[in-house]
């Protein structure tokens, strides 16, 4: 390539890229997003991404029909708040979304953001506008303390600063592949691996774009000989650097159907990165034609369909429910599938296995096979190898003839009745058993961190419905701005979450709800304005339980720590944006009859508003048991 420099803003307008050998890197970036699949991008302006801002108002090709077609900016209240609707395009479309803030003030604002979607694996691109190489090139203003940049400790009047301080914060650390870009001739090629980085590890990747790139002028070439870039180009065997082959994969295969031949309880554990990687849709055929019994990990629910008749439950070591762990503990074979051990994930790192089981963990990036014979267990570990082409080659190889699977009855699933208090108050208890009855076919629920997160662990839901909670790095108040997230992208990519569109109502648009605290909510709240500039269709149930419950069920119950100011969460949304009222309905839920009434209406979809918030009154030191059992086992392991 051999760019050219421009001193003209948004020189390339035009969408037919045929007809350009050039065109500015601004339009570059944003057509490459499109080519991804992201249609919508978000952000807070700054003067450092302002030029590349511009870029958002040219015509662009659509990747799919190379007519014109447009790319849309989804500003944020603040770039803490557009990372987390980042986090949940991404994590409701599987696909890259994009993330644009400023230098230094903007870029740290939206760091704890990023850090979620690292820890989670969620396919983040942060790009981040920085001084100009006019600035950061020159012998005398390089030197200059510029705005937004931290100075230097040690006499910052005689010592330059370190102009990429930023990018040394996070190299490596909450991005998975990090480029400052210093020369135009090498800019598209960074963007473009910086890309195949992000599918790669299913990870943030962050562009340092400075302020007079923009405007420069790149060529065409990549664009027109790699129209798209998909996560198979990054995961296509032998594209990372190893020995690992199509004949290998085989034999391992070949490995793994001998072991499951002899199996006569197996279980498909299904984890996180199952999802992250695409393979949702490949577990289920798995599950389905196999009849495999299969389980769920807390971060991987509603990947698998939990209506197929040999779902058993969520497993999470000693936190289960006590007739899942007898099932799975009774399993001969383990298939562990996108395997994410952490303390959440393991119930404190309590999983058990028989004594006779042997256990197969396939990961992105290798194979464990722990295998008990002869009366004793020998493992080996697989490089380089990704769970999902073998997933993929078992599908094509499996001999179903040769299945032996001799399984005890599951116990029948009973439908248990919701719970009527005397006094007719709403507690956790009767809301775990209430709330999943609102539930159709395909629905989307976004919870966040809090004590009705750890019931919907118990809950069963219909086939096509796509939970999304961030239940690791579990930042209090992520779920609101996520579900603005989450919402852009299905107004971007209806149905997107559904692989089996027989399985839902005829006619059904599929709903968007949000469970979320108040005291998560007074973080965030700022984001209900651009539901309502967005015209985001959501259901929000905002549990008012006075404060931290969740804090309070770790310490200090009554302590003035854990308690926040009242708000009139009803009269919000007007103060939002809903001057008149007309796209929004708020109302207070206080008893259990009242709210099965609210739940019955939504389900069969008797409201015509936009936004729907339902604050519900619950109880200050109300927790549900699987929250207070995890708190005791957690406190058992500090002990120890």
């Amino acid at each position: 390539m051999a760019p050219v420099s421009s001193n003209l803003t948004n020189t390339a307008n035009s969408y037919d890229l045929q007809m350009n050998d050039s065109i500015t890197f601004g339009h570059y970036i944003f057509q490459r997003l499109l080519s991804l699949g992201t249609k919508s991008v978000f952000g807070v302006p700054g003067d450092f991404n302002l030029p590349l801002l511009e870029y958002l108002y040219d015509d662009f090709q659509s990747p799919d029909t190379k007519e014109k077609t447009s790319i849309r900016w989804v500003g944020g209240c603040n770039e803490l708040n557009s990372a987390y609707s980042a986090d949940g395009y991404s994590r409701y479309t599987n696909k890259i979304s994009c993330l644009i803030t400023t230098f230094g003030v903007g870029e740290l604002s939206a760091i704890n953001g990023v850090s979620g979607s690292f820890a989670e694996n969620i396919k983040v691109l942060h790009i981040v506008g920085v001084p100009s190489t006019k600035i950061t090139e020159s012998p005398v203003q390089k030197n200059w303390n510029l705005h937004h940049l931290v100075p230097s400790m040690d006499c910052p009047n005689f010592n330059p600063p370190n102009h990429n301080v930023y990018h040394d914060m996070i190299k490596d650390k909450i991005s998975c592949s990090t480029h400052i870009l210093s020369d135009i001739t090498k800019a598209a090629d960074m963007v473009d691996q910086v890309i195949l980085d992000i599918y790669k590890y299913s990870r943030p990747g962050y562009l340092f774009v400075p302020s007079n790139f923009p405007d420069m002028l790149v060529s065409t070439k990549n664009l027109i000989d790699r129209p798209t870039i998909t996560m198979d180009d990054a995961l296509a065997l032998n594209s990372i650097d190893s020995n690992f082959s199509l004949s290998h994969m085989k034999d391992l295969t070949r490995r793994i159907l001998k072991i499951l031949y002899k199996s006569e309880t197996p279980a498909v554990v299904c984890d996180m990165l199952v999802d992250r990687y695409g393979g949702k849709k490949l577990i289920n055929e798995f599950i389905n034609r196999t009849k495999i019994r299969n389980f769920v990990t807390p971060l991987s629910k509603s990947t698998i369909d939990e209506t197929n008749e040999n779902y058993v439950g969520l497993y999470n070591g000693k936190q289960s429910n006590a007739k899942v762990i007898e099932h799975f503990e009774n399993s001969d074979l383990v298939l562990h599938y996108g395997v994410f051990s952490n303390e959440v994930n393991t119930g404190v790192y309590s999983h058990s296995y028989g004594p006779n089981t042997t256990l197969i963990q396939l990961n992105p990036t290798y194979l464990r096979v722990v295998e008990y014979e002869n009366g004793h267990h020998s493992e080996l570990i697989y490089r380089d190898v990704n769970f999902l082409h073998i997933l993929k080659q078992l599908l094509k190889d499996i001999d179903l003839s040769k299945l032996n699977f001799k399984y005890q009855p599951l116990a029948t699933r009973v439908k248990q009745e919701t719970i009527e208090n005397s006094d007719g108050k709403i507690t956790q208890a009767s809301l775990g058993q209430a709330f999943p009855s609102t539930f159709n076919p395909g629905d989307i629920l976004v919870a966040d961190t809090g004590a009705f997160q750890f019931s919907i662990r118990d809950f069963v839901f219909h086939s096509q419905m796509k939970y999304i909670t961030q239940g690791f790095y579990l930042s209090i108040g992520m779920a609101l701005p996520c579900a603005l997230g989450v919402g852009v992208a299905m107004q971007d990519y209806p149905l997107e979450h559904v692989y089996d569109k027989s399985k839902l109502p005829k006619n059904y648009t599929p709903r968007l709800i949000l469970c979320e605290g108040d005291g998560a909510a007074q973080m965030t709240v700022q984001e209900l304005s651009t539901m309502i500039r967005e015209k985001i269709s959501i259901e929000i149930y905002l549990w008012n339980n006075d404060g931290y419950t969740i804090e309070r069920a770790i310490m200090g119950p009554t302590r003035s720590y854990n308690d926040i100011a009242a708000w009139n969460w009803t009269t919000l949304l007007n103060s939002f944006g809903d001057i008149n009222g007309k796209l929004t309905n708020s109302v207070t839920i206080e008893t259990q009859s009242d709210l099965v009434a609210k739940l019955k209406d939504l389900k069969e979809g008797d409201n015509n508003k936009c936004i729907e918030f339902m604050e519900v009154m619950l109880g200050k030191v109300d927790y549900p048991p699987q929250l207070q059992q995890m708190v005791n086992d957690q406190k058992k392991g500090a002990k120890k």
